[in-house]
């Protein structure tokens, strides 16, 4: 069986996807897939390509800050990066489906399940939401970015409203961490 993990920025998602591996569960981690992908030559030349050299770092590495900025300033770059990265990362999911011979429950921790398409190949959809004051909150403390891009960076994700139309299982995570543990065991016993 195949779980969709999905959540809006700083929602608690990357929090829940850990704890499920600590249980067990074998999880694969979109960011550090779409990350790995990014560092490939034939897609780092594709980015470069559209959105010049001067995204580059010294070492000739994309720089992860610039293109956060870039992207989440402009809707039409960011299209641009995701029609380049979401085709790839999907056929990385989809062969990923296809190797489970033994059908064992994976989990498919994706932030964009819904935009690009990967909803599609999970049984069950498991969405992470939290307010829209505790993201901002959240995001500002933990990636050191002002108000203005944290808002940017939400208002380029869908809804949480969308998001739970489309789930199967919502966690609501606005409380502490032993609130948001008990919720995920509850989800567990479920599976």
């Amino acid at each position: 069986m195949i779980i969709g993990l999905t959540g809006g920025i700083a929602s608690g998602k990357s929090t829940v996807s850990k704890y499920l591996k600590e249980k067990g569960y074998q999880i694969f981690d979109a960011d550090k897939i779409a990350k790995d992908l990014t560092n490939e030559d034939n897609i780092k030349n594709k980015i470069v390509e559209k959105f010049g050299s001067n995204i580059l770092d010294n070492n000739f590495s994309l720089d992860r800050k610039k293109m956060k900025e870039i992207v989440f300033n402009d809707k039409s770059k960011l299209k641009l990066l995701n029609d380049i990265i979401h085709p790839e990362v999907f056929e990385f999911y989809k062969k990923a489906k296809e190797n489970n011979k033994e059908n064992k429950i994976l989990i498919f921790d994706v932030p964009l399940l819904f935009e690009s398409g990967i909803d599609s190949l999970c049984d069950k959809i498991l969405v992470v939401i939290s307010d829209h004051k505790i993201q901002i909150e959240r995001i500002i403390e933990r990636d050191k970015i002002d108000k203005t891009l944290a808002t940017n960076i939400i208002n380029s994700q869908i809804t949480n409203k969308e998001r739970i139309k489309k789930a199967d299982i919502v966690i609501e995570n606005n409380g502490s961490l032993e609130e948001l543990y008990e919720k995920i065991e509850r989800v567990c016993e479920s599976i």
